[in-house]
């Protein structure tokens, strides 16, 4: 592997701002074609290893020490403001930024939650969600569409919504802030639209409460009950 690995930081800062829809920018290319493995500069002015290569990214994903939690020191980020540093330090981590036994404590109690059965069961509802907004795309009468915005966008985001129990009415809302979420928007608006939709959540399982819904949020609320402890914290 050492062959593949440029330990000389390349003349490139990431993230890189994307070109065409249909491919990756350029400099990624640039990029695979030095190393399977770069030492890049981010935004930030710290530096972090770019690994393109197959063997070289499975390598590292199956490699423990390796870790996906933001708030060790080092961690790479686009951005090091005192703001942004002060939310990683003293917010629980997402799944996703968890390591090791903590994800595996988060992950246990939702499982069963992801089961062939209990998904095989939203497929009808899937399905409405998916023939619907195809119905709106034909309804453009030969129009353009993004079909990002237009269907994979959309379509993720209500089947999310399905499966969390949430109301109808509040489809919007979750919908533009996961959104922003995934977008090229900035820190600041990203940030903000995390703020929101946790505060959203932490209100929406208040209400559920009296009425828990067979849901992914309903069935969480009674599981701790059971177990002697609601803890919105956990969510």
């Amino acid at each position: 592997m050492a062959k593949n690995v440029a330990g000389d930081p390349a003349g490139l800062e990431l993230p890189v701002e994307p070109g065409c829809p249909f491919a990756p920018p350029a400099a990624y290319e640039r990029l695979r074609e030095r190393a399977s493995i770069n030492k890049i500069r981010l935004t930030s002015g710290g530096e972090a290893w770019w690994v393109s290569g197959y063997e070289e990214a499975r390598a590292v994903l199956a490699d423990g020490r390796f870790s996906s939690d933001k708030r060790n020191d080092g961690f790479p980020l686009f951005t090091l403001d005192a703001v942004t540093l002060q939310q990683l330090r003293s917010q629980p981590p997402l799944m996703l930024g968890m390591d090791g036994t903590e994800h595996a404590a988060a992950r246990r109690p939702v499982i069963g939650e992801f089961t062939v059965k209990r998904l095989a069961g939203l497929r009808p509802r899937i399905q409405d969600i998916v023939d619907r907004f195809i119905d709106d795309m034909l309804a453009a009468d030969r129009r353009p569409v993004d079909l990002v915005r237009a269907l994979s966008l959309p379509v993720p985001s209500l089947v999310i919504c399905e499966l969390l129990g949430v109301p109808y009415g509040d489809h919007d809302f979750f919908q533009s802030r996961t959104g922003m979420l995934v977008r090229w928007t900035s820190v600041e608006d990203r940030q903000r639209a995390f703020a929101e939709l946790r505060a959203y959540i932490d209100d929406l399982i208040t209400r559920k409460e009296s009425e828990p819904g067979d849901d992914l949020f309903g069935r969480q609320i009674v599981r701790q009950r059971q177990e002697g402890a609601l803890d919105h914290g956990a969510w």
